[in-house]
């Protein structure tokens, strides 16, 4: 009875230690989300600027970036609220008096690591079910905002092309932009090169029709010169009191497109679709062996018997293939060897690229758990660090840990590393380290076995075991 009250009271303590996490985790998620998106948007703006579009596709944009931020804030995140959290703790003597009451050191953290688990978890399906359809509506957007037009900005005595295409180009002396106005208007249409066609006007005013595609100008008082470069002894000029002009594509206007609805890249897949093109580029890659292996062996076999077939067909191929000459039959041979061997290497290059999308898709979930077990030990160390050293020491922790995921990345795709290697090296890494200063750490502090919350107390220290000899 005397060890269940001990345990009871120990795992009340160990969630009180949890409950400090929740603070830190919120405030660095709201930051950390905040940064990234305004870098991911910010990184957009190339393809945003000028194109005239309205606010509800530029929220879209920032909506559509969300997903893929907070699956990388998440451990971010939970290294802050790790390193905040026990460095209170360390820092107002509470784990000492936590350990004081019989709990160790490792019975504080379980909590934490049961609930970075369970983050985990939560992210490997946002992972598997809203980033990759998120990824594919932004990539769409995105495509088609860069198939958009250009919007047409007036300038005054220069020249302006409002389609964009050359057709027309006109030359305002004086722009009213409160009323978008133009005065002493030159216009030169360029629609049809064999005729030479010149406007002349007082005034103009150019508007958007209601879809937003074309643009309409009207000019009052002018002249048009007209010339036909096949008459050249005939030479026209007309006079108006008001002339509307549409000038077709002048607009703009986004345009959504459906082409690219089931064009999707390897960050846009869930994981059975990842698994699924794996098995197939393993298929094509077995094809193409067998494929190398017998145009290799032909040629090896008519190199050995010093004979050579003028009309033969390609056992590498279903169809018959003749040829003119031996020699040709033989570099059709070698092409296809080497033309296979090209085709090998890329369904290689594209299964690891699946493969690496596939393990990256757990290994950043998971470093929640590893970067719990790195930023326990280092917040006690830090003590009365604050949210500024958590935030700072997670940065420099996960921009080390980030390196190691592109840079494995890279190998993998360049067949260097193997992509589950390349994935979860960072974690094993950080693991060790965390594992190393987790021993540390908890031989410095109270120096008391360990138990698990939620089990039956299972391992005492040889100090707590002695401490019961000698009270008998």
């Amino acid at each position: 009875m005397r060890r269940w009250r001990e345990f009871l009271h120990a795992r009340t303590l160990s969630w009180y230690a949890l409950r400090e996490h929740v603070g830190p985790f919120l405030f660095a998620m709201v930051i950390f989300t905040a940064i990234m998106l305004m870098n991911q948007v910010a990184r957009q703006l190339q393809h945003l600027a000028g194109k005239g579009l309205g606010a509800g596709v530029i929220l879209e944009v920032f909506v559509l970036s969300i997903p893929l931020t907070v699956a990388i804030t998440i451990p971010m995140a939970t290294l802050v609220a790790t390193m905040a959290a026990f460095g209170r703790l360390s820092g107002d003597n509470e784990i000492t008096a936590i350990q004081a009451n019989g709990v160790g050191f490792h019975q504080i953290l379980a909590p934490s690591v049961l609930a970075a688990l369970l983050v985990a978890v939560a992210t490997i399906g946002l992972n598997d079910t809203i980033l990759p359809e998120a990824n594919h509506q932004l990539t769409r957007l995105m495509t088609d905002i860069q198939r958009t037009r250009t919007t047409f900005v007036l300038q005054e005595k220069r020249i302006n092309d409002p389609t964009g295409l050359g057709e027309w180009r006109m030359i305002p002396q004086e722009i009213d932009h409160e009323t978008n106005m133009m005065y002493d208007l030159r216009i030169f249409d360029m629609t049809n090169l064999q005729e030479q066609r010149t406007i002349l006007a007082d005034s103009g005013r150019l508007e958007y029709t209601p879809t937003g595609e074309d643009a309409v100008l009207t000019l009052w008082s002018g002249q048009v010169h007209h010339r036909d470069i096949t008459q050249p002894r005939e030479y026209e000029v007309l006079h108006f009191d008001r002339q509307r002009i549409v000038l077709r594509g002048a607009g703009t206007q986004l345009d959504r497109g459906t082409e690219m609805q089931r064009i999707r890249s390897d960050r846009e897949m869930d994981l059975e679709t990842l698994l699924g093109n794996v098995r197939n580029e393993e298929v094509k890659i077995g094809r193409a062996r067998e494929s190398m292996a017998a145009a290799a062996a032909a040629h090896v076999a008519t190199l050995v018997a010093d004979t050579f077939a003028v009309a033969t067909s390609d056992t590498a191929g279903a169809e018959v293939i003749r040829f003119q000459r031996p020699i040709d039959q033989e570099r059709y041979r070698v092409n296809v060897v080497l033309r296979e061997g090209e085709g090998i290497d890329f369904s290689h290059r594209q299964r690891n690229a699946f493969l690496v999308e596939y393990h990256k898709k757990f290994a950043i979930p998971v470093a929640c758990i590893v970067f719990i077990l790195v930023g326990a030990p280092i917040g006690v160390r830090a003590r009365r660090g604050g949210y500024g050293f958590a935030m700072g020491a997670s940065t420099l922790v996960f921009v080390f840990y980030y390196l190691l995921l592109t840079g494995g990345e890279d190998l993998a795709d360049r067949r260097l590393l193997p992509p589950w290697v390349a994935m979860w090296a960072g974690n094993l890494i950080f693991l060790l380290l965390g594992a190393w200063l987790l021993r540390r750490t908890a031989r410095e502090t109270a120096g008391r076995g360990w138990r698990l919350p939620g089990v039956w107390p299972w391992r005492r220290s040889r100090s707590g075991e002695r401490e019961e000899a000698d009270t008998r």
